[in-house]
């Protein structure tokens, strides 16, 4: 038995841990001379700091949203309206947005930006680590085209020219999906943005020459096509902006990092 124990200089753990996956960690937990620690700077300081702002706002959010599901000061028959609902129209003003179901919706933006921010730190730190080229990090992490420029651009390179007039190359599955990540996010601010009345008249406008086309007008429908409420876009928009936001980064996360380092 004692020598499943990691403290037994006979276990294998022991001995792998001497030669195969971190040798000399023994010596470096008891050395006084040195850190195990990763240096840190300006630019971990700023990130941290971001990092605690989208933990701390996506977090009063949703106590916020519990809190006030029921009812609270400014609403207190909020509970008779349901889980979700847009407004209650204009003669109580400052009652759109305050649905249980808004707190959630808004929380998941910040709950998503918040990771985004830990994994590109993580990402561009890990990075210039294996390269030996820390003070790139360290340099250009303290202000916003540093990370735009020499993280996102940079490492996104090799990405997009994964699919080229000359050919294609092991990246080009990743670079397709990049693009129909994009295609996903981007798409979700088409309701995210616009409201119900636009798209009410759109459709009214696309049913108008439907029935005005001497093809198109063979094939009826039952009930004529409505917008989504309120409601639902959030919900549609919500769905197209994190899937196309995870598709887009996984595809940078993975294929910066593969092109590098094969």
């Amino acid at each position: 038995m004692c020598c499943l124990l990691l403290s037994s200089t006979n276990g294998p753990a022991f001995n792998a841990g001497r030669s195969i996956w971190l040798p000399g960690w023994l010596n470096a937990v008891n050395e006084n001379s040195n850190s195990l620690f990763l240096t840190i700077g300006p630019g971990d300081f700023l990130v941290h700091h971001a990092i605690a702002l989208g933990l701390h706002t996506t977090t009063l959010i949703l106590v916020e949203g519990a809190l006030d599901a029921r009812g609270s000061k400014l609403m207190p028959d909020k509970k008779d309206f349901g889980y979700s609902f847009p407004c209650d129209g204009p003669g109580r003003g400052g009652t759109c947005d305050i649905s249980a179901w808004d707190a959630f919706y808004l929380a998941v933006f910040w709950m998503l930006n918040t990771i985004g921010w830990v994994t590109f730190y993580w990402h561009w730190k890990h990075i210039t680590l294996w390269q030996g080229n820390v003070s790139q990090f360290n340099e250009s992490s303290t202000y916003l085209m540093g990370w735009l420029r020499d993280y996102l651009w940079l490492n996104s390179s090799q990405l997009i020219n994964g699919y080229n007039p000359f050919g294609m190359n092991s990246l080009s599955v990743w670079a397709w999906m990049f693009l129909f990540g994009h295609l996903v996010w981007a798409t979700g601010f088409m309701f995210l943005i616009s409201w119900r009345g636009y798209w009410q008249e759109l459709i009214e406008t696309l049913a108008w020459a439907h029935e005005r086309t001497p093809l198109a007008n063979l094939i009826r429908w039952r009930d004529k096509p409505v917008a989504l409420s309120i409601v639902q876009t959030r919900l549609v928009g919500l769905a197209h902006f994190s899937v196309g936001y995870i598709f887009t980064y996984a595809a940078f996360l993975i294929a910066s990092t593969s092109g590098k380092f094969g």
